[in-house]
């Protein structure tokens, strides 16, 4: 049997959120607006105060950042500077269905992004679980992507936060082949996508290498809210308690 750890990742909008979540046990660190959409980037303000907290605060847990979506980089001239510390970044892909070759264009703007901050990241692709109602490529079109474009991985989030969470979406049988084929390529996988706390049983059969959450971690489960460590702490131990219920062999 496999006992390996499912890590927990909370995305945090700002310096006062890092050490709720921080102090909730938290193995990733992502940072995005949620009054932004899905994948909402952080505001230059907020992204200037994150840089210097990251500089003057170790922080040993990864970081990740959230760039919004691709279309919205078409009218984008410039961006504020990623903070070093930043290892992951991740692009939204609704409303790409109908662009011509959609892959070329995700190629085209990581690259450049790269450029500006004249340095590589790891790159994480974004399946939608509702991909058809966001106007996005299907997950198992986004994993084909992610293979060849050489992603460090995958997350299977959700673009309406408001109704429908992950386990509503996909079937499990579909959530299993996703996740094991991006494990053949090398490829890690995050679960997200108005995960709660009751969703973890369903989920737990499967092999995730991470579950990310926003509003579990919140004040009354609001993703708007404020992070809060103890909800953190709550979801942390529930996650380690289902998960270390069926090993994986």
């Amino acid at each position: 049997m496999n006992p390996r750890r499912v890590e927990l990742l909370v995305s945090v909008r700002n310096c006062e959120e890092i050490a709720a979540a921080l102090a909730g046990g938290c193995d990733l660190l992502d940072f995005k607006e949620p009054e932004n959409g899905a994948l909402g980037m952080v505001d230059s303000e907020s992204l200037q105060a994150i840089t210097v907290y990251c500089e003057r605060h170790s922080i040993p847990q990864p970081l990740s950042m959230a760039l919004g979506e691709l279309v919205e980089w078409h009218e984008r001239c410039t961006m504020p500077r990623i903070p070093s510390a930043m290892k992951y970044l991740k692009l939204g892909l609704s409303e790409t269905r109908e662009l011509p070759d959609w892959k070329s264009c995700w190629q085209v703007v990581t690259e450049r992004i790269e450029m500006e901050q004249q340095r590589q990241f790891d790159w994480i692709a974004v399946a939608y679980a509702d991909w058809e109602q966001a106007s996005a490529a299907s997950p198992l079109e986004v994993l084909s992507a992610a293979i060849e474009s050489r992603c460090a991985g995958l997350l299977i989030d959700t673009f309406h936060k408001q109704g429908s969470g992950l386990t509503d979406l996909l079937s499990l049988e579909l959530l299993d082949e996703l996740i094991q084929r991006a494990h053949r390529h090398g490829l890690k996988v995050a679960l997200a996508g108005s995960i709660r706390l009751g969703d973890l049983e369903a989920l737990s059969p499967l092999q995730p290498d991470i579950v990310g959450i926003r509003g579990a971690a919140c004040t009354g489960n609001r993703r708007t809210s404020s992070i809060e460590s103890s909800a953190v702490r709550d979801f942390r131990m529930q996650l380690e308690e289902q998960f270390h219920c069926h090993p994986w062999g």
